[in-house]
């Protein structure tokens, strides 16, 4: 065995952890999972609002042991890290480091480690950042051993915040897994009758990149041409939870368009489950610092047989293959929008051929297991 093999001890440092609730903090743990299905040990080093100290956290593949820092002002926490660091490179045995994202991996700098070490860039993290810290930013992304970047779009971020400096270690893509592996492949999608309104979600943070005014309008278009076998819900809260609201209300879509708000854990695969079409059509803010570095919603959707409409900006269009496995559209066209909606709303065959050529795609491709398993396959050879 490698020394990032089988039985192999892996030390995960987390900016956050669950029971936070997010996007990163949900990375984390599923990579904590899936490491812990493979026989290596995780010991995660995070910071959460509850008791300091050690936690087992148990999960259907294995107990894994967590040391929370608690949370205080971001000095504090900081402080707590390093020092915490210090106490795990003296007193623990790890065969690698894994940072799942850049800014909790400054406090490994502190201290010497033998061990390799990896680093997972997600997008917006090295777009976004305090401009006292981005030497340190450029220091960790240039240092590490290996850099995986969860999509080609943000491989090219992460190359541009270097700012020209040569990177030492390995840089590749990874692809996320999913969230509801079984789930989805246990889930037989029912027969559904021509004159049922088709059924089109969108689940996401209420966020001006989601680009719910494009969909909107959008659909809009569509009633005013006659397209109106259809039903849409948005489903999550944001700060544009009144603007979409009264812009349902401006376009007169009440009679078409649900709001849910938040939605418990325990009921998003309800949501795929219920679903025709996923509609994503995001976009890239003109500042550039606004990127949709993967999409998971989407994955997880396309899972359980729905088919995807989403924009060409951003990591979803390098799983989400143009006419094969969903539409990409550009976000900034609401008539290109449109037109995809009305196809696959007016188009069962068209419809369940991408809802089944992308479910077989991610079911067979996109894993946590196999996610982890490049990571260190990857470490071997560096």
């Amino acid at each position: 065995m490698t020394s990032a093999g089988r039985d192999a001890a892996v030390f995960l440092i987390a900016k956050a952890y669950p029971p936070v609730v997010g996007g990163v903090e949900s990375y984390s743990e599923l990579i904590a999972r899936a490491y812990t299905s493979q026989g290596v040990t995780p010991t995660v080093l995070t910071s959460w609002d509850g008791r300091q100290g050690w936690h087992d956290l148990s999960y259907p593949e294995g107990t894994i042991r967590a040391f929370n820092v608690g949370m205080a002002s971001q000095p504090v926490v900081f402080a707590r890290l390093i020092a915490a660091c210090g106490r795990l490179r003296f007193g623990q045995k790890f065969d690698f480091i894994h940072a799942t994202t850049w800014r909790p991996a400054l406090a490994l700098s502190f201290w010497p480690w033998p061990q390799k070490k990896v680093l997972t860039v997600h997008g917006q993290e090295v777009l976004n950042f305090p401009a006292i810290l981005k030497r340190g930013m450029i220091r960790v992304l240039s240092t590490f051993d290996l850099v995986q970047t969860v999509s080609q779009s943000t491989m090219r971020a992460a190359e541009g915040a270097l700012e020209g400096r040569a990177a030492r270690g390995v840089w590749e893509v990874n692809f996320n897994g999913l969230s509801f592996p079984q789930e989805a492949a246990e889930f037989v999608r029912p027969e559904r009758s021509p004159d049922q309104p088709v059924r089109i979600l969108s689940f996401s943070r209420l966020a001006r990149r989601k680009n719910f005014h494009g969909c909107l309008e959008a659909l809009a278009n569509l009633r005013a041409r006659g397209v109106t076998n259809f039903h849409y819900t948005i489903a999550g809260t944001g700060p544009l939870k009144q603007e979409i609201q009264d812009l349902i209300a401006t376009l007169n879509l009440g009679d078409w368009v649900t709001m849910l708000g938040y939605v418990d854990d325990a009921d998003i695969t309800d949501l795929y489950r219920n679903a025709d079409v996923f509609l994503h059509p995001q976009t890239a803010t003109e500042s550039q610092k606004d990127l949709e570095g993967f999409g998971l919603a989407i994955a997880d959707s396309i899972s359980f047989g729905c088919a995807a409409v989403v924009g060409k900006d951003g990591g979803p269009s390098d799983f989400v293959l143009n006419e094969e496995r969903g539409l990409v559209v550009d976000g900034y066209d609401v008539n290109m929008i449109a037109e995809s909606l009305e196809r696959v709303i007016t188009d069962p065959k068209l419809r369940q051929r991408l809802g089944s050529q992308g479910r077989a795609w991610c079911l067979e491709n996109l894993s946590w297991q196999r996610h982890t398993r490049q990571i260190m396959e990857s470490l071997a050879r560096v």
